[in-house]
């Protein structure tokens, strides 16, 4: 007897793989891993940094270390720190320290001037001929990743880039999903295995081959079986499988021939949600449950089974993790600039960048500040775009990006607030600026900007109102221009990039930070307003509590 789709009861794809991820009540098992071999898997954890990163004030050139206060003039040099050294020595005076490229920075001081910038004076005094700013060239301990910062997020799928900034926190395993275990069968009498004799009337099979190369980057293939069109060969070869596997994949017998038993097999022994999709090639696809468990058939023709692979079954696969939205491996992308670049005077430079959709979805590309020593900074934004020497592209113009990973999660770009920080979102919290670049060019899904930044804003979503504070004596230290806070201290020694960045120099300068952050006097109040940009932000906004 034979059984028949009706065109007129097919679902499209996205109705497809909607009601068949409804009906599934599938959860994958969580495993450690060494960091080493977690690429390719989905991260089944929030996991925060255990250490500020650098974890001590490092050199970003070849040079000296000394107390910025004491420049210019002719300081004696009284001792040298190379790269993985560590020296009890605390600069109370006007001395110099030499020291290498990612060298530990001495106590006491607080600037470092390159190598090439002084002169030497009988062997041991070098003489300094220009005043040198507090901070200069010192990477600060915590100034690319902050302690107890979200480094990887639950659903995550890791990169290589991701791998190293775990290994250069000190991370040695992590808890990732399981990869799942996929059982393979194609069905037909007509199917012989490549290598051996065709005889009239039959044809290699073709689709295991396929299907096994395709799958097994990500997933774990258990089992492949090639089996003859029989009822009961292919209901206990079905058994066998959903006995090891988490899923079970068939090829042949889901159409409406007299030998199609695969549809017969997977009612008999479960249910079948979905039979036939608006698709061609791919008609009658069966998505159906054994035993809790996915069992998905495929049409018998090579070409149909590619085609629902790539459209269907990936993303039923992929879904079947509690993954974020986010896509590896887009290659190079054209997007528009949202803030200008330049590069090294002599040198190519790579800048990082993340993506953003806008509302008409076109990419928008935001680059950020960047320093060679800042694995977490490169390892978290989203791609990159390389200039040639001295180039200079203006915003709004179009770039090329190498895209490591796109995340097209909820995004929040602007100003850092606790009560922001670990919300399950994509965060790009570096300030009103790019928040205000967002606004103009529509793109992301909600801006954060500061009253100190800009004219009261009257259409916003949401307010979030907190003081500011002052802590310690000396040096004023303050804000990249990027943020609100930067108009609070005009001429500071330093601008740091957030305020979770404030933390190592407490009790060394004054600084500022919204209370939470730090203990001190009130200096000015701060309101940030949140704006839903696109429609889903909007949304987003509206249900949210923070």
């Amino acid at each position: 007897m034979r059984v028949f789709v009706g065109d007129e009861s097919l679902y499209s794809i996205d109705e497809a793989i909607k009601v068949y991820l409804s009906s599934l009540n599938f959860t994958p098992k969580i495993v450690k891993v060494e960091v080493k071999d977690s690429f390719g898997y989905v991260s089944a954890e929030d996991l925060m940094s255990p250490i500020d990163y650098p974890p001590f004030s490092r050199s970003n050139v070849d040079g000296y270390a000394l107390k910025s206060s004491c420049t210019p003039g002719e300081l004696k040099v009284i001792d040298r720190i190379g790269i993985g050294e560590f020296k009890e020595i605390h600069i109370k005076e006007c001395v110099a320290v030499e020291v290498d490229t990612g060298a530990m920075i001495p106590m006491g001081a607080d600037a470092v001037i390159k190598v090439e910038n002084v002169k030497l004076i009988n062997g041991n005094f070098i003489k300094i001929d220009k005043k040198i700013n507090f901070g200069q060239n010192i990477g600060w301990i915590g100034s690319d990743i902050p302690k107890n910062s979200i480094i990887l997020r639950k659903g995550e799928v890791i990169s290589h880039e991701k791998i190293g900034l775990l290994a250069s926190l000190g991370i040695s395993s992590i808890k990732v999903y399981e990869k799942l275990k996929i059982y393979l069968i194609a069905t037909g009498d007509e199917l012989v295995e490549p290598g051996n004799s065709l005889s009239p009337g039959k044809i290699y099979e073709s689709n295991l081959h396929y299907l096994y190369s395709k799958l097994k980057e990500n997933y774990k293939i258990v089992g492949l079986s090639l089996l003859s069109d029989d009822i009961r060969s292919i209901k206990n070869e079905i058994k066998r499988a959903i006995s090891v596997a988490d899923v079970l994949i068939l090829t042949g017998g889901t159409s409406a021939g007299e030998k199609d038993f695969v549809h017969r097999a997977i009612r008999e022994l479960g249910n079948i949600i979905v039979h036939g999709i608006k698709i061609k090639p791919g008609k009658p696809t069966i998505l159906g449950i054994v035993d809790g468990k996915p069992v998905i058939g495929l049409p018998g023709n090579i070409v149909s089974s590619m085609v629902v692979l790539n459209m269907v079954i990936l993303e039923i696969l992929k879904s079947l993790y509690p993954s974020r939205k986010e896509i590896l491996g887009l290659g190079k992308i054209k997007a528009r600039l949202a803030l200008r670049v330049k590069a090294d005077e002599h040198r190519n430079t790579l800048i990082p960048v993340y993506l953003f959709r806008s509302i008409d979805n076109s990419y928008y590309a935001l680059p950020v500040k960047f320093d060679s020593y800042m694995v977490g900074t490169f390892s978290l934004t989203e791609g990159y775009i390389m200039l040639g020497p001295n180039e200079e592209i203006e915003e709004g113009k179009e770039v090329e990006v190498d895209v490591k990973k796109f995340d097209d999660s909820i995004s929040i770009i602007g100003e850092e607030d606790k009560r922001i920080l670990n919300l399950d979102t994509k965060n790009v919290l570096l300030g009103s600026l790019p928040a205000s670049k967002a606004i103009d060019y529509k793109f992301g899904d909600v801006a954060v900007i500061s009253s100190l930044f800009t004219e009261p804003i009257e259409n916003y979503d949401k307010v979030l109102c907190r003081q500011i504070l002052v802590n310690g004596e000396g040096e004023e230290i303050g804000y990249d221009d990027w943020i609100g806070m930067s108009k609070i201290v005009k001429n500071p020694v330093v601008k740091l990039k957030s305020p979770s960045t404030i933390y190592s120099l407490v009790g060394k300068a004054r600084v500022y930070a919204p209370e939470g952050y730090i203990v001190g006097d009130k200096v000015a109040e701060e309101c940030l307003y949140m704006i839903g940009i696109s429609e889903r932000g909007k949304r987003y906004l509206s249900t949210i509590k923070v």
